[in-house]
């Protein structure tokens, strides 16, 4: 992906928006409709790349995903301790680079793992997309 010809987006974790808050009638009034600000954390699409190969796409808040991303590679049995993982980089990714809607920026997560890993993951290829909310969490790339 080249930054020249599209520029990278900034995902920023937390957001304010104008939410409307609905308050049911009762007996010390009636119902009412109250503007207010709120902080929200965002939700974007993480691609995680093991060793240059997309192996999953998950919904998540674009902070610390470093720590994200090695907890995943434990958890999924893809490392063994570690010491397996030779590094992590971060980088966001425009909706038009990744194949997503517009104004739905990503996230990806380059992981580097050992050979020996690696080999096990190749062997051991996830096939399980996400079975409730949106369809992208559990998929193996951002344009699937």
């Amino acid at each position: 992906m080249s930054s020249a010809a599209c520029p990278l987006p900034s995902v920023a974790p937390l957001s304010e928006h104008a939410v409307a808050l609905h308050r049911l009638p009762d007996a010390a009034g009636p119902a009412q409709v109250l503007a207010q600000q709120r902080t929200l954390a965002s939700e974007v699409p993480i691609a995680l790349v093991f060793n240059g190969i997309s192996h999953a796409v998950m919904l998540g808040t674009p902070q610390d995903l470093e720590d994200f991303a090695l907890g995943f590679a434990l958890s999924e049995g893809l490392i063994d301790s570690a010491a397996d993982c030779f590094g992590i980089d971060v980088a966001p990714v425009a909706a038009s680079a990744a194949g997503l809607p517009e104004g739905m920026d990503g996230m990806e997560v380059q992981i580097e793992i050992s050979s020996r890993c690696f080999a096990r993951l190749k062997d051991h290829r996830r096939s399980m997309s996400g079975r409730t909310g949106c369809g992208i969490c559990g998929g193996g790339s951002f344009a699937a």
